[in-house]
């Protein structure tokens, strides 16, 4: 049942079907503020810049205009409209710390994750249908049966992924290189069997990568640093950076592969694989970001598919 006070879609005049979750909450804020005839409206937000460089870069990017009263952690949404995010650097150990010590309620699903053995950096509580969740997907089955009967009736491709999320099948990180090849190899075999337009893009994300670490460098954290030192990678660490970050730019060329934890902040012809088989054609994987012709071309896309449904 649905709990006493709580909204429905009759309360939001400005909801379609086809609005897509970051949609509603920009439109909801412009409504909220409306409503309350505010003078100026904030809208915190929880984020944690470690879980992609994407995120990290919302806060740090250095072109970034429009804040409040100049605090790197606002966005400013519309007219008096602001987004929030006053605890951005928050790390997976730091919430389990505070929750401990603190004891703070918490989605118990965490509980069943870590009991089936998944690792703490791995645990996530959200669509089991995005690109990280996946690997995780199967475990539904067993630790939330009644959800997994669900997913199976309400969603096309569910069993499919449960059974190959962390396999070959779905390009995920458990990917193994075949015999004889290394993977700046194997990413260049896998380039030959795509179309010229396909190939030619990658090509291009990856030399924009190359040039990237080689001059710029990527902003890495001192543990970090150390473990590719151990490793006896070649690098050179820049002090200064125009970000305002903890972090150091880091040059470096691209490594066959590297075994750390931090594995998806490093250069490697691996990551570059895991992208091809992924399908990853904008390389989110990778950090990259949609540029404006690749958002143009999934707005018109977008479009034609509203159109389609009309």
């Amino acid at each position: 049942n649905i709990p006493e006070g709580s909204m429905t879609v009759e309360d939001f005049p400005f909801y379609t079907d086809a609005m897509w979750d970051y949609e509603f909450q920009m439109h909801f804020a412009k409504w909220l503020h409306a409503r309350k005839d505010a003078v100026r409206s904030c809208f915190l937000i929880g984020i944690r810049t470690q879980e992609s460089f994407n995120r990290w870069r919302s806060i740090h990017l250095a072109r970034k205009y429009q804040m409040y009263h100049n605090y790197r952690w606002t966005s400013k949404i519309g007219n008096d409209i602001f987004n929030a995010y006053p605890v951005f650097d928050w790390k997976t150990t730091d919430i389990w710390v505070a929750n401990g010590r603190f004891g703070w309620d918490y989605n118990h699903l965490y509980d069943l994750y870590y009991k089936a053995g998944v690792n703490i950096e791995r645990q996530r509580v959200a669509s089991p249908f995005l690109c990280e969740a996946q690997e995780s997907l199967r475990l539904y089955k067993v630790i939330d049966p009644s959800t997994w009967g669900k997913m199976v009736g309400r969603v096309n491709g569910v069993n499919f992924t449960g059974i190959y999320g962390g396999t070959h099948a779905m390009g995920w990180q458990t990917v193994r290189l075949p015999k004889g090849y290394t993977w700046k190899e194997f990413m260049q075999f896998l380039l030959s069997t795509l179309p010229e337009t396909t190939r030619r893009n990658y090509l291009k994300k990856l030399t924009v990568s190359i040039e990237f670490w080689r001059t710029k460098g990527g902003c890495l954290a001192e543990e970090t640093i150390e473990k590719l030192r151990k490793a006896g990678v070649s690098l050179e660490v820049v002090n200064t950076t125009n970000y305002k970050t903890n972090k150091k730019p880091v040059k470096m060329d691209y490594l066959d592969d590297i075994d750390i934890s931090e594995f998806r902040e490093i250069p490697t012809y691996k990551r570059m694989c895991v992208c091809i088989l992924k399908n990853d054609h904008a390389c989110k994987y990778m950090g990259f970001a949609l540029n404006k012709e690749e958002a143009y071309k999934r707005d018109k896309i977008m479009e034609q598919f509203k159109n389609m449904m009309l």
